[in-house]
C-alpha cells in the first residue's frame, strides 16, 4: 500500500470515530438534561405540594398539621436524591444549601400525630409564603434546567 492510501485510511478511520465521539457525547448531553428534568421536576411537585398543603391548614385551621411535615419530609427526602445522584461540586453545594434551609422547618422525627406550636405554624406559613413568591408552587409553569432551578433555589435560600 503506498503512502498516500495509508493517510486516507487514517483519515477515514479518524473521521468515523469523531463522529462516534460526537454521537456519545450528545447522547450523554441529552442524558444529563434528562436527569435535571426528571430530579428538578421532583423537586419541584414537592415544594408545590408543600407549599398547597400549607395553605390549605392555614385555611382549614390547621385540621391536619402531620400532613405539612409529612410533605416537607418528601421534599427534603426528593433533595437528597438529587444531592446524591449529583456529580458537579457546586450543583451539591446548591442542593445542599436547599437541604439545610429545608430542615430548619422539621418538628421533629415523629411522622404521626404532629402537633404545632404558634412558632412553628408560623415558621410553615412564612416558608409557604416565601415558596410562592419564588414560584415554587403549582400555579405557575416552570422550566427544569439546571440554570433556572439553581436560581429559584438562591433566591429561596436568601432571607429577605
Amino acid at each position: 500500500m503506498k503512502k498516500i492510501d495509508w493517510i486516507k485510511v487514517i483519515l477515514i478511520v479518524s473521521l468515523f470515530g469523531n463522529v462516534v465521539f460526537f454521537m456519545n457525547q450528545k447522547k450523554d448531553s441529552r442524558n444529563q438534561e434528562l436527569k435535571y428534568e426528571l430530579l428538578n421536576a421532583n423537586i419541584h411537585r414537592d415544594l408545590a405540594q408543600l407549599e398547597a398543603t400549607i395553605q390549605y391548614q392555614q385555611d382549614h385551621n390547621w385540621n391536619n398539621e402531620t400532613l405539612v411535615t409529612q410533605k416537607l419530609d418528601d421534599a427534603i427526602d426528593s433533595i437528597i436524591l438529587h444531592s446524591g445522584m449529583e456529580r458537579d461540586k457546586d450543583k451539591e453545594d446548591i442542593l445542599m444549601k436547599m437541604y439545610d434551609y429545608m430542615n430548619e422547618f422539621k418538628v421533629g422525627d415523629e411522622i404521626l400525630d404532629v402537633n404545632l406550636n404558634d412558632k412553628q405554624r408560623a415558621d410553615y406559613i412564612y416558608l409557604g409564603e416565601k415558596l410562592r413568591s419564588n414560584g415554587w408552587t403549582f400555579n405557575v409553569g416552570y422550566d427544569t434546567s439546571w440554570e433556572t432551578f439553581a436560581s429559584k433555589v438562591k433566591e429561596l435560600v436568601t432571607e429577605s
